[in-house]
C-alpha cells in the first residue's frame, strides 16, 4: 500500500534519512520507533510530501508520489494527519473541526458522516463545545475525528500521545488503535516510547542516526534482537563480557551458546531483567549461579534485585533480576539465580 525505497534526506551536509526503505500493507498499523533526532519524524513529513527527498521514491498504492524529480502536494495524496499537539481550530465547535475537512459533500452527507464520527470518538455531548473547554483526551478525540472525517486513504500520526499523561496516554492509545483497526485504516505513526510501539504496532521499524536499524513485529525486536542498540533500547537490559571457545562464550555467569561466532572473539552477552529467575534457597538447578545482593529497589508488583559477581563488598560486575514475589534480602547475602538461555543475546564486539 506504501512503499519507501532507498528514501534520503539532507538538511545541507547532514543526511537525516539514509536510504530507508520499508513497505505498509493494507490496514496495518507500522510504528517508526526510535530515540529523539533518529530521524523519524522526517520519514513521516516525506511520506506527507512535506518535504522532497534527495534520492530515492515513496509510492503510493503503487503511484509514484515523492522521488527528486516528484513531488505530489499533500492535499491529492489522500492521507490524513494527527499531530502531537492536535493543531485544532480554537475558534471551531467540536461539530465544526471534524466537519472542516468535508468540503466536497453535500450537506446531508457531512451531517450524516460528523454524527458517525461523534458517536464512535465518544464526543456527542460535546459537539458544541470549544477546543479550550476540553480535557486532552477529548482534544485528541476530536484530531483524530477530523483525521479520519474524510476517509483517507492512509493516515499519518506524529506523537500523537507524547502530551497526554501516563494513564490518559495509555486510554488513548487502546481507543485510537481500536478506532483504526475496527475501520481498517493504515496507519503509520512515530513514537519514541518503545511500550507503545510493542502494544499498538503490527510491525515497528526501529531507527538510529537516520538508518534503519531492524524492522518486524513486536516480538521479533523484543526477542530477537539484531544488535546492541535493539536490544537496548526495549528496557534496562544486563550486559556482560565473553569469550567464544568453541560452541559456547564463556563468561563470569558461566556458558552460553556460540550463535557462530570466530574462535576466541570477544562479545558482549545481553539478557534483560525477566531472564534471571530467583530460586528457592537450596535449589540444585544445573542452570543456577550464586550471587551476591548488593541492592534492592521496590517497584510495586516487583522488585529490582542488583546482583554481584565477585567477592563482597568488591564485586566486579553488576546485574539486576526482575523478583515478582514478596522476599527480604540482605545485603550480602548469596542467593540462587537461574537463567533462562532462549532470553541471552549474543553480538560481537
Amino acid at each position: 500500500m506504501l512503499d519507501l525505497e532507498d528514501v534520503s534526506l539532507h538538511f545541507g551536509d547532514n543526511a537525516v534519512v539514509k536510504d530507508v526503505s520499508f513497505d505498509v500493507r493494507e490496514g496495518e498499523m507500522l510504528c517508526l520507533l526510535g530515540p529523539s533526532g533518529c530521524g523519524k519524524t522526517s520519514t513521516l513529513r516525506l511520506i506527507a510530501g512535506l518535504d522532497r527527498p534527495d534520492s530515492g521514491q515513496i509510492r503510493i498504492n503503487g503511484q509514484t508520489v515523492s522521488s527528486r524529480q516528484k513531488l505530489v502536494p499533500p492535499h491529492k495524496r489522500d492521507i490524513g494527519l494527527l499531530f502531537q499537539d492536535f493543531a485544532l481550530f480554537p475558534h471551531l465547535t467540536v461539530s465544526e473541526n471534524i466537519a472542516y475537512g468535508l468540503s466536497s459533500l453535500d450537506r446531508h452527507e457531512t451531517l450524516c458522516r460528523m454524527d458517525e464520527l461523534l458517536d464512535r470518538t465518544q464526543l456527542r455531548q460535546h459537539a458544541d463545545k470549544y477546543p479550550h473547554m476540553l480535557s486532552g483526551g477529548e482534544q485528541q478525540r476530536v484530531a483524530l475525528a477530523r483525521a479520519l472525517a474524510p476517509q483517507p486513504n492512509l493516515l499519518l500520526l506524529d506523537e500523537p500521545f507524547s502530551g497526554l499523561d501516563t494513564m490518559l496516554r495509555e486510554q488513548m492509545g487502546e481507543e485510537t488503535l481500536s478506532t483504526l483497526k475496527e475501520l481498517g485504516v493504515t496507519s503509520v505513526m512515530v513514537t519514541h516510547d518503545p511500550e507503545e510501539a510493542l502494544t499498538m504496532a503490527d510491525r515497528i521499524v526501529l531507527m538510529n542516526e537516520g538508518n534503519v536499524v531492524q524492522i518486524g513485529t513486536p516480538t521479533e525486536l523484543f526477542c530477537s534482537p539484531s544488535s546492541v542498540f535493539s536490544a537496548r533500547f526495549f528496557g534496562r537490559i544486563n550486559q556482560i563480557d565473553g569469550v567464544v571457545d568453541g560452541n559456547v562464550v564463556k563468561t563470569d555467569l558461566g556458558a552460553f551458546p556460540n550463535p557462530e561466532l570466530a574462535q576466541n572473539a570477544t562479545v558482549q552477552v545481553l539478557l534483560r531483567p525477566e531472564a534471571l529467575k530467583v530460586l528457592p534457597a537450596g535449589s540444585d538447578s544445573p542452570l543456577a549461579n550464586e550471587l551476591l545482593v548488593c541492592g534492592v529497589q521496590y517497584g510495586g508488583n516487583s522488585s529490582l534485585i542488583r546482583l554481584g559477581i565477585g567477592d563482597w563488598p568488591q564485586t566486579h560486575t553488576h546485574i539486576e533480576v526482575r523478583h515478582t514475589e514478596t522476599a527480604a534480602f540482605d545485603l550480602g547475602e548469596k542467593i540462587p539465580i537461574e537463567i533462562d538461555p532462549d532470553q541471552v543475546f549474543v553480538f560481537e564486539k
